[in-house]
C-alpha cells in the first residue's frame, strides 16, 4: 500500500470541520474530478461508525460510471474518520483533526493499491485539488457572517448539485457575461467621449 497525504490549516472548529468529512454525499460532491450520481444508505450519506454506503461516481475526464461500495471503518467524533473503498485504486480516503493554534489542522490520507507512477500523480492531484475544495466548503460551513451562510446555501442547494460539466459550462457563461458587460462599458465610455469632442 502507497500512502499519499496533504495538510491544510483551518480557521474554524474541529466539530464543523467533522460535520461536514462525515457527510459522504457533500464530501463527495466536492471532489473536483468526479461527480456523485447516486448513494446507497440508511442514513442519507451520514456517516457512522461501521456505516455501509454503495456509491455511483461518475469521472468527469473519462467520462465513465463506476459504483463502489464504502464503509467507515474508523469513526472518532471531531478527530478522524476513515472510508475504505472495496474496488479501485485508492483503498481507503482517511480525514484526521488536530488542534492547531489558528484553528485545526486537516488531513487527508489516501491509501493507494498501485505503485504505478502515473496512477500515483494522478492520485496526488486529485488529493490536492480535494482537499482543497473541502477547505473552502469547511470555511463557508463555519461561517456566521450573512454572506457566508448565502454562499453555503448557494453551494448546496444549486452547486453542489450540478455535475462538473454543468459547473464548467456555468463558469464560461458567467466569464462571458462579464466580458459583455465590460465591453458594453467600454462602447459607452467611447461614445460618452465622442460626443463630447
Amino acid at each position: 500500500m502507497r500512502s499519499l497525504a496533504e495538510k491544510i490549516i483551518l480557521p474554524v472548529s474541529g466539530e464543523t470541520a467533522f460535520r461536514v468529512i462525515s457527510d459522504l454525499n457533500t464530501l463527495l460532491r466536492l471532489s473536483p474530478f468526479f461527480t456523485l450520481k447516486k448513494i446507497e444508505s440508511s442514513k442519507e450519506g451520514v456517516a457512522q461508525k461501521e456505516g455501509l454506503f454503495k456509491i455511483t461516481i461518475e469521472y468527469y475526464e473519462k467520462n465513465i460510471s463506476e459504483t463502489y461500495p464504502v464503509e467507515v471503518d474508523a469513526y472518532e467524533v471531531n478527530r478522524r474518520i476513515s472510508y475504505s473503498i472495496g474496488d479501485g485504486i485508492v483503498k481507503n480516503v482517511i480525514y484526521e483533526i488536530n488542534d492547531d493554534e489558528t484553528g485545526i489542522q486537516l488531513t487527508q490520507t489516501f491509501l493507494l493499491a498501485s505503485e504505478d507512477e502515473a496512477a500515483v500523480k494522478s492520485a496526488r492531484n486529485e488529493l490536492h485539488f480535494w482537499l482543497r475544495s473541502v477547505g473552502e466548503y469547511v470555511k463557508l460551513a463555519e461561517g456566521k457572517s450573512f454572506l457566508k451562510r448565502a454562499q453555503k446555501s448557494f453551494m448546496d442547494r444549486i452547486w453542489l448539485r450540478l455535475t462538473l460539466s454543468e459547473r464548467n459550462i456555468a463558469i464560461i457563461m458567467v466569464k462571458i457575461s462579464v466580458l459583455e458587460i465590460v465591453l458594453l462599458l467600454v462602447i459607452v465610455l467611447i461614445w460618452n467621449i465622442g460626443m463630447r469632442s
